[in-house]
């Protein structure tokens, strides 16, 4: 950035304190008139850019530009084919290459380069161009650590962010420029990876899946697969012949593939994937079991809070001749518990009705008239339908005959504008309905904790965390159950002996759990005993996927940046080359 002050005297004293060697007087140049100091009337290039063989001819500054015109410091020049040493001239050219700002203006170096003969009579081509050192690539119109920020901005950035942070920096980039570069790069191939970490990740949740593997002595990603199928990882492996470990989840594919490849290669099931699976077996008990649950929680409080039902039934057996609005039924149902304090949302749940329809009765006093009964002409028939429903008639036979009558509404709106009469088919309970004591512990079951939500108190409690008064009695209650207790043992023991060093107490802890009742304890036990050689080194070495688990979340934020519509090759140079220093 110093560049500029060869043209402005008034930053040569910044120069001197940079770089004292290019001045004749350094002795108390602090405090020296800019007129007063004496410097060289070239100066290298490379005083700012290390090897760049390159001197400084003039600089100026139009529009905000800083243009520094300069050219090769060499007598000779070397073919890039074959190495030989020319010194003839065949021409001259102008090269402009970008550079960073200086002191927030955009810069210009404007290169007057040399093309050579070439010498060596072997040698394919004639002429070759002058290249100015390593900071400036052949073919490239930005200089190196130009494009240092360039690729640092685009591989934390999708492109069109990248342009506008560059542009703002005074570099002129576009989008699909900055695209390109990104394609250019090729990352390593990773030959002599050791010990790598694999897991899948989703392309497109639910349809289609990748694979993304790790090295997990560098911390680094090496390489996006795009599938998890055996064939794709079997190549894989194939090209990668030091490979001795794998860090895997519980995949049959990843297994199958290392197993078909031949080599000596070390499976560990990754720790995280063990506990969630077998506490996934423990939430599919508490969901088989729930009803035990239920029966144990359940108080005498929550039996005589079925009030309602009693209320409901009661407001059913009266409606015998007379003629009520049949959304009266549900209007009254929806006061009685607005009344007890329950709000909409759980009034809903408890009766079976929208939400909406919840909260629009709560918000009324009284239920205004059906604007479809003048249309359709209830009215002209209720007398009639009630009469033949107290004689037995079906009420599919007085819809044929009130049809005929000159009735216009469809025989849907009809059984439900006439439900108060219903004898309990197409599923509408009878007038003198009362619950059974199993329905109403049923209805109960709203008031109860989720099972996911009773699965996070349970692994709370499991992991030392301290309870609530409320989760603590509900605990004391579980541990009353058998089931609950042999579960909730062979789930804490496991996951201590998955956290230990010794192998054996896997044995011992299949063995103890063998012959148990619980189907879900004893498919995950078979699980293990499939995966046996896996989950042993899981307790032998201290790997885990871990490191995996985060590069997946990291891909994923990515794509988001990407707007999902980066290709794999693109999201892998993103990954890969993040940690890479561009040189």
């Amino acid at each position: 950035m110093f560049l500029v002050s060869l043209c402005h005297h008034n930053l040569k004293i910044l120069i001197m304190q940079e770089h004292p060697s290019h001045y004749k007087n350094s002795k108390n140049t602090a405090n020296a008139k800019p007129s007063d100091i004496i410097y060289d009337d070239q100066v290298r290039l490379s005083s700012f850019y290390p090897k760049s063989e390159l001197e400084i001819e003039s600089v100026d500054i139009v529009d905000n530009i800083v243009n520094i015109y300069a050219h090769g410091s060499l007598e000779h020049g070397f073919c890039p084919y074959c190495g030989t040493k020319s010194y003839k001239v065949h021409s001259r050219y102008i090269r402009h290459v970008y550079d960073l700002p200086i002191l927030g203006k955009s810069s210009v170096l404007h290169l007057r380069m040399r093309k050579f003969f070439c010498m060596n009579p072997e040698c394919k081509y004639r002429t070759f161009a002058e290249q100015p050192g390593i900071e400036i690539f052949r073919y490239r119109r930005r200089t190196r650590r130009c494009e240092i920020v360039q690729y640092r901005n685009a591989l934390k950035h999708s492109s069109n962010t990248s342009h506008k942070l560059l542009s703002g920096q005074g570099i002129c980039l576009s989008g699909s420029a900055i695209l390109r570069d990104l394609h250019r790069l090729e990352p390593s191939s990773h030959q002599d990876v050791r010990r790598i970490g694999i897991d899948d990740w989703a392309q497109k949740k639910g349809r289609v899946y990748g694979s993304i593997i790790v090295d997990l002595d560098q911390s680094t990603v090496i390489d996006l697969l795009d599938d998890r199928e055996q064939e794709s990882f079997g190549t894989w492996l194939d090209k990668h012949r030091s490979v001795e470990l794998a860090s895997r989840d519980r995949s049959t594919d990843y297994s199958a593939a290392i197993a078909s490849s031949g080599r000596k290669i070390t499976e560990v099931a990754d720790k995280f994937h063990l506990i969630k699976n077998i506490q996934d077996r423990f939430i599919k008990v508490l969901s088989e079991h729930y009803d035990d649950y239920r029966m144990m929680v359940r108080t005498e409080d929550n039996t005589s809070e079925y009030a309602t039902g009693s209320s409901v039934t009661s407001i059913r057996t009266e409606r015998s001749s007379e003629k009520v609005d049949s959304r009266q039924i549900m209007f009254n149902e929806v006061k009685e518990l607005q009344m007890k304090g329950f709000k909409p949302t759980t009034i809903s749940k408890k009766l079976g009705i929208s939400r909406q329809t919840a909260t629009k009765y709560c918000s009324i006093e009284s239920l205004p008239k059906r604007k479809s009964k003048s249309q359709n002409g209830y009215e002209k028939f209720d007398r009639y339908v009630e009469t033949e429903v107290l004689k037995g008639k079906a009420m599919s036979d007085i819809y044929l005959e009130i049809k005929g009558l000159g009735f216009k509404g469809s025989r849907t709106p009809f059984y439900d504008h006439y439900r108060y009469l219903s004898d309990g088919h197409r599923g509408y309970r009878p007038k003198d309905y009362k619950p059974t004591k199993k329905e109403r512990i049923m209805d109960e079951r709203s008031e109860l904790l989720p099972i996911k939500t009773l699965a996070s108190v349970v692994f709370a409690y499991m992991s030392g965390k301290k309870l609530d008064d409320e989760n603590g009695k509900l605990m004391k209650v579980l541990q009353k159950a058998d089931w609950f207790n042999q579960m909730y043992e062979a789930t804490c023991s496991f996951c201590c002996l998955i956290k230990g060093n010794d192998p054996m107490n896997l044995i011992r802890w299949m063995k103890k759990y063998w012959k148990t009742n619980i189907i879900q304890l004893k498919t995950f036990i078979r699980g293990v005993k499939l995966d046996y050689k896996a989950v042993k080194n899981t307790i032998i070495y201290n790997v885990t996927n871990g490191i995996t688990e985060g590069f997946v979340n990291k891909l994923k934020i990515v794509k988001r940046i990407m707007y999902g519509k980066a290709s794999i090759e693109l999201l892998k140079n993103k990954l890969m080359m993040e940690h890479v220093l561009f040189n």
